[in-house]
């Protein structure tokens, strides 16, 4: 298996190639179920190719008419410092007209910090918006709209 499946001229491909390679020069009862099992055990392929199944269910999101009623929120991290040695960015975006807003943050960014950028960028220029999509970041939970009304002067 070993021919067909983890020198690196083979690249790791998935369990057809391996088995009808296999078959051309060997045979055995149960091949297909051992090529099978010997393919899950790989490690280079558990590490590396994508699982199978989807981490977490997707929702559909409403149909928009109007800019700014609904905004994406997510983080970009490793970049090359800037001058404040700022290595990540925060990202806005509308999900109606793709206008972007980005921000530099710090690579531990804070809810307190992330709540007072979307204040700042989005906020002020655009309104509340109705809806905020983001993968469910911890950096995103009560401690982020806590910090968005206090800004904001309510309770």
């Amino acid at each position: 298996m070993y021919k067909y499946h983890d020198v690196p001229t083979a690249g790791h491909p998935g369990r057809e190639k391996p088995y009808v390679l296999l078959t051309r020069d060997f045979y055995w009862n149960h091949q297909y179920k051992w090529v099978r099992k010997y393919l899950r055990a790989c490690e280079v392929c558990q590490r590396v190719k994508p699982a199978a199944f989807s981490q977490a269910s997707l929702q559909s999101l409403p149909t928009l008419s109007e800019c700014w009623q609904s905004i994406s929120m997510d983080f970009v991290f490793g970049l090359p410092p800037d001058s404040k040695w700022r290595t990540g960015v925060v990202v806005f975006v509308d999900r109606f007209s793709k206008m972007v807003h980005l921000a530099a943050v710090p690579a531990e960014v804070t809810a307190v910090q992330t709540a007072r950028r979307f204040v700042d960028m989005v906020f002020k220029h655009h309104g509340m918006p109705l809806d905020i999509v983001s993968d469910r970041d911890p950096c995103f939970p009560a401690r982020f709209w806590q910090e968005v009304f206090t800004l904001l002067g309510t309770q």
